[in-house]
């Protein structure tokens, strides 16, 4: 896919999306589902998992459908140890998720993915990625998504 294909495709708009208190969950034209924070400041609660995983159902019909997730946290976010300990992968909105490429653009920002994905105790059954750039996520997802 040439650089030219990843910017058209990042610039696509939603063709249903569902907004949570802390994030707006959207399916794309490309089939991709986007999860992007809508603050910059935030403590993500367990609560806040259930609304994001509520939307992912809406959108891939409970589940059942095939979908990949570029996840775009903002930037000075954390997640309360209820919310670590939370077992989200577990759901039943996660089951046919192909993978799940998260977007990063601070060191604090990855170091806190790196530990949320590393220590959890059920460990996500699809590939999961941390990148410095929506354009590398993207183009890694729909690798994934053909493989």
């Amino acid at each position: 896919m040439t650089k030219e294909e990843i910017k058209n495709y990042s610039n696509l708009q939603y063709l249903k999306s569902f907004e949570t208190n802390l994030a707006l969950v959207g399916i794309r034209k490309d089939g991709i589902i986007e999860i992007k924070y809508t603050i910059d400041d935030y403590d993500v609660e367990v609560a806040n998992q259930i609304e994001i995983a509520d939307a992912l159902a809406k959108l891939t019909n409970n589940g059942s459908e095939l979908f990949s997730v570029i996840l775009i946290p903002g930037l000075y976010g954390s997640i309360t140890k209820e919310a670590r300990d939370y077992e989200i992968f577990e759901k039943d909105s996660f089951k046919n998720l192909i993978s799940l490429g998260i977007v990063v653009h601070a060191l604090h920002q990855r170091i806190l993915a790196n530990f949320f994905l590393k220590f959890k105790m059920v460990k996500p059954s699809y590939p999961t990625k941390i990148f410095d750039s929506q354009e590398s996520a993207l183009e890694w997802t729909l690798g994934q998504r053909v493989m």
